[in-house]
């Protein structure tokens, strides 16, 4: 007898289905065929592979909308750790931090930039990086041959552009005319080739080597204006920028993001909203006059997070106090003198009255603490809040940071929460209707801090602990509402005759892990990982990439992910 040929190359059969419309759940199948959704809801036909999804739900692949994989996709096309969470499709290019367009002459001051302003450890970058491209389209295309496993959508950065079209003197002056012409030709460029939009940044804490600020700091606004209307001009795009810029509130920041949507007549994502303890009413100000720009259709998408913003660090990267005037003496020194400048009773005084002063110091929600240490001798101190520590050395807070640090010598972690530590303001936060979910950074500071968990800590711990938002609203957050916004039409939602990315997943189990650290970057550098529970399966265009829990670190062959053209 003859075996009948299977209909379907997978039909996922008798789970909980949550499209990504923000529909009720519904109990069915799903059924693949070539890559795309064959069919929704009861399936007939069998699959020539056939999964049981009693008891799972099944959603569209969920998607990240600010990463950092720019460079780490050149020796890791998984994307770890975002596809460990069930993320399908990354967005690269954030914050005007782009390794293309660049010239060959310019690739160690992109490089060295991403140090900086990214936490990436040059020596990786250095290694790692398979240079083959100068122009956006060449680098598109280079790491959709390099066989990605989740799929990718790409920013234009304005950084990288001002590199290409000024030299280093993009990082002294503003430019002329005819720079900024030359800037939007390669903004038409590259949304003619399918960039999801513009990334830009001029977030103060957003520096290079000796402390510079990043090339898009030194833009006028008339540049960044110019450059957004070129980019409305192509009919699609979203301009992605940050806040903390030379503005005197974050309110007139809005404003000037309002400005900016207006002259592109395109949407506009703000990176980002958190809520301060030192304002602790500010993000409500900031969603009520977003909310009355909405209604003169002016759009506007602050970006957000489910988790408190920690960062670990130790006093050789110290990225948490950038921004803070006395630390510019520690970037100005040569790295020789900073063990002589941490000594000094002045520098300690001026840390103390500026520094020791904010919520890294004096807050009692999730306290500075030493994450790790070098010598066994402090091992005692590990996990403990650095008060604790004081009192044990019967020091102050100041000087047992410092003293500990240098007494072993400059290895010490520490971890604090600097924002996003009371969790009704954050739940506040990411459930307004115009707050898109994501902004997990995965790629970037990777010693300081692993938020690649953002989609199962959203399903884990707001959904099924808190109940601050239904299975399908967080669903639709994480899936259709930023496949809309960067144009990925074909994406987000479980619908016939679209791609099939689809995530498997256990509403009982699913979670994120605590960061732990590992050394698998080129060269054997460190960074923070994140792993996920219950993410069952994931497909990417129709082929498995996790498949009944297990997630590989370093997957073997080409994966089938394409870089994604936005419409």
């Amino acid at each position: 007898m003859t075996t009948p040929t299977p209909a379907h190359d997978l039909v996922i059969r008798g789970g909980l289905i949550v499209d990504g419309t923000g529909a009720p759940g519904r109990r069915g199948d799903v059924a693949v065929h070539e890559g795309r959704l064959a069919e929704v809801g009861t399936v007939a036909g069998r699959g020539a592979r056939e999964i049981d999804a009693d008891g799972l739900v099944i959603a569209p692949g969920f998607i990240d909308p600010h990463t950092h994989y720019d460079a780490q996709l050149t020796w890791d096309p998984f994307a770890s750790c975002s596809s460990w969470h069930g993320v399908t499709t990354v967005v690269i290019g954030n914050c005007g931090f782009t390794l293309a367009p660049c010239r060959e002459a310019d690739r160690e001051t992109l490089m060295r930039m991403l140090t900086y302003v990214e936490g990436m450890p040059l020596e990786a970058l250095t290694r790692g990086i398979r240079w083959g491209w100068e122009t956006f389209g060449q680098y598109l295309d280079g790491v959709e041959r390099l066989g990605p496993w989740t799929n990718v959508g790409c920013f234009i950065g304005h950084s990288a552009i001002r590199q290409y079209v000024m030299g280093n003197e993009a990082w002294e002056r503003e430019a002329t005319a005819d720079e900024i012409a030359r800037m939007g030709g390669l903004v038409t460029e590259a949304m003619g080739l399918g960039a999801v939009g513009l990334s830009s940044t001029t977030n103060k804490n957003h520096v290079g080597d000796r402390g510079r600020p990043v090339p898009s700091r030194l833009a006028h606004d008339d540049e960044l204006t110019s450059l957004v209307r070129t980019m409305g001009a192509s009919g699609r795009g979203i301009l992605e920028l940050t806040i903390g810029g030379t503005r005197p509130d974050r309110m007139a920041e809005v404003d000037r993001f309002a400005e900016l949507a207006r002259a592109a007549n395109r949407p506009v994502t703000l990176v980002s909203l958190r809520h301060n303890p030192s304002h602790p009413e500010e993000h409500r100000a900031i969603l009520a006059r977003i909310e009355a720009l909405a209604r003169d259709g002016v759009a506007i998408y602050p970006q957000v997070t489910t988790s408190p913003l920690t960062a670990t660090f130790d006093l050789s990267g110290a990225f948490v106090f950038f921004r803070f005037p006395v630390w510019q003496r520690v970037l100005d020194a040569p790295v020789a003198d900073w063990r002589a400048l941490f000594r000094d009773p002045g520098f300690r005084s001026q840390f103390r009255d500026s520094v020791g002063r904010t919520p890294l110091f004096q807050g009692d929600t999730a306290p500075l603490r030493v994450h790790q240490v070098g010598a066994d001798r402090f091992k005692a101190f590990v996990g403990l809040p650095l008060s604790r520590v004081a009192a044990r050395r019967g020091q102050d807070v100041i000087d047992a940071f410092f003293d500990l640090a240098l007494e072993d010598d400059l290895q010490t972690q520490f971890t604090v929460a600097v924002m996003n530590t009371d969790a009704a303001s954050v739940a506040e936060i990411f459930t307004h209707p115009r707050s898109l979910i994501g902004l997990s950074d995965a790629g970037a500071h990777l010693t300081l801090f692993c938020e690649a968990g953002q989609t199962s800590r959203l399903l884990g711990h707001w959904v099924r602990e808190r109940a601050a938002l239904s299975l399908e609203d967080a669903v639709r957050r994480i899936t259709a509402m930023p496949a809309e916004l960067f144009g990925l039409r074909d994406r987000g939602r479980l619908q016939v005759g679209l791609a099939a990315d689809i995530t498997v997943f256990d509403p009982r189990t699913i979670a994120d892990h605590e960061p732990e650290l590992v050394h698998d970057l080129p060269g054997g550098g460190p960074r923070l990982v994140q792993r996920a529970s219950g993410i069952e399966w994931s497909f990417v265009n129709g082929h498995p990439v996790i498949q009944a829990g297990r997630m590989p670190d370093r997957p073997d062959g080409s994966g089938p992910g394409r870089v994604l053209r936005a419409a």
